[in-house]
């Protein structure tokens, strides 16, 4: 590797960073692109069951990705527009099994054409959102979530981690 750090200066670090974050942002892209697949690919083999007690059916992770996928890509928006600055993320949590109903009530198929449009809706708008926008912030009960957090892990890690729990659920 050639040496080049002696051209880096202190000036440089904003354009370095946001370069990163840029590259993250893509790879966050791709990541929602690739669960929304790899959930419409086992959405096909869930079966029409109702609500259990206990541990989650298959249907009920669907319905809860659908309710993610909604709310999380809603708040992420909201944020980067700043029409969202404040955020009891408690009071969302305890709203989940109440959206979940809704989503209970519908086939599998609709279901996840509902999940699908919001990946595609969050999608677009990442397409189109600045730098500044991703960076923008909301205040939560401990501290402050960017628009670009609210993506990259309530959004697509947390969706990951259902698709996953889907897939144990499938087999």
């Amino acid at each position: 590797m050639r040496e080049d750090s002696s051209d880096f200066k202190a000036s440089d670090l904003p354009r370095f960073f946001d370069e990163i974050f840029q590259w993250d942002v893509r790879h966050t892209r791709e990541r929602l692109r690739s669960a929304s697949e790899r959930m419409n690919h086992l959405a096909a083999r869930v079966p029409e069951t109702p609500r259990a007690g206990g541990a989650w059916n298959a249907k009920e992770i669907l319905a809860h990705i659908a309710v993610l996928s909604r709310a999380y890509g809603v708040f992420s928006y909201f944020i980067a527009s700043g029409r969202l600055t404040d955020l009891t993320l408690g009071d969302v949590i305890n709203q989940r099994d109440a959206e979940g109903d809704k989503y209970m009530a519908m086939s599998c198929a609709e279901i996840a054409a509902a999940a699908t449009t919001e990946h595609q809706r969050t999608l677009k708008f990442l397409d189109g959102a600045t730098i500044e926008d991703l960076r923008r912030e909301c205040r939560v009960e401990r501290g402050t979530i960017t628009a670009e957090y609210v993506v990259r892990l309530p959004l697509v890690a947390h969706l990951e981690q259902h698709i996953e729990q889907l897939e144990e659920a499938l087999a």
